[in-house]
């Protein structure tokens, strides 16, 4: 007969100071939120570049702080000492919303922004940063726009840029690595731009999705040797995707997290709750 195990007092006690941590770790965020996007409306006086690079470090110190505070040291490790010259695309598993502050801290040696989905850049203060920093706005309710701004992206990218995009499309619930959506891929193709590979661990343990419970915990970072894109068109599309998750999924295991499922390679068009495909 199977017994369900109750919750003693320590564990109540374990997660109602999770909870407090949550909380805590809230109200620490707005405060570094509000500090840090106020200070970078100070690109608005600087040149382009300076100022795109100042909202940049602005990010960098806002993503560090709150993890500290949140008490989840950021582990790195790069398996190539190369970085591609001029533009290129970070590709990550995403599976926590602490993912986005542990890349922004660790992903310093060049500057990056984000794609971001179009509903943010409609927020005060933060839709302010998101444009004057030069985020990719993603429309993921019309595809013939997403398609344009991606378009658009890729441009910037051939010129130097460097996006940080999560194929996954939403968090992983239990810190697997999810099938990838096809949209990131084609603005890699479409500004023939390597993808370096990024594999994310930990911060499931720390902040899982759909919870209120704040949990310190390492969060480890793998950072992969770059893809090429040059000289591939649509068609190579998929073998692409696949090239990259495989990547992904093995240095997902190097930063020591469980197995991930390898199949479906590819999400079903529209799939958005992060849940794995039965």
């Amino acid at each position: 007969m199977e017994t369900t195990r109750s919750e003693g007092p320590s564990d109540a006690f374990s997660s109602a100071l999770a909870y407090v941590h949550f909380w805590a770790a809230w109200v620490f965020a707005v405060v570094a939120s509000v500090t840090a996007f106020t200070s970078g409306l100070l690109a608005l006086f600087m040149p382009r570049a300076m100022g795109r690079h100042w909202q940049y470090l602005c990010g960098r110190a806002w993503g560090g702080s709150i993890c500290w505070f949140a008490r989840c040291p950021i582990e790195v490790t790069h398996l190539s000492d190369a970085r591609p010259l001029g533009g290129f695309v970070y590709m990550s598993n995403h599976s926590s919303t602490l993912d986005i502050l542990a890349l922004f801290a660790s992903l310093h040696d060049t500057p990056f922004v984000f794609a971001a989905k179009r509903e943010l850049f409609n927020w005060p203060v933060i839709g302010w940063h998101l444009r004057l920093a030069g985020f990719v706005e993603v429309d993921r309710q019309h595809r013939d726009r997403a398609v344009q701004m991606y378009a658009k992206a890729a441009q910037e990218v051939r010129g130097g840029r460097v996006v940080a995009l999560y194929p996954e499309g939403t968090r992983s619930v239990d810190g697997s690595v999810l099938p990838f959506k096809k949209g990131p891929f084609v603005l890699a193709l479409e500004a023939q731009v390597p993808i370096v590979p990024v594999a994310v661990d930990g911060a499931q343990h720390a902040l899982r999705k759909h919870t209120l419970r704040l949990h310190g915990h390492p969060i480890r970072i793998v950072v992969g040797k770059p893809i090429e894109t040059k000289g591939l068109t649509i068609a190579d599309r998929d073998d692409l995707l696949r090239r990259v998750r495989l990547a992904i999924l093995e240095q997902h295991r190097m930063a020591g997290a469980g197995p991930s499922t390898v199949e479906p390679m590819i999400a079903p068009p529209g799939k958005r709750s992060g849940e794995r495909e039965s």
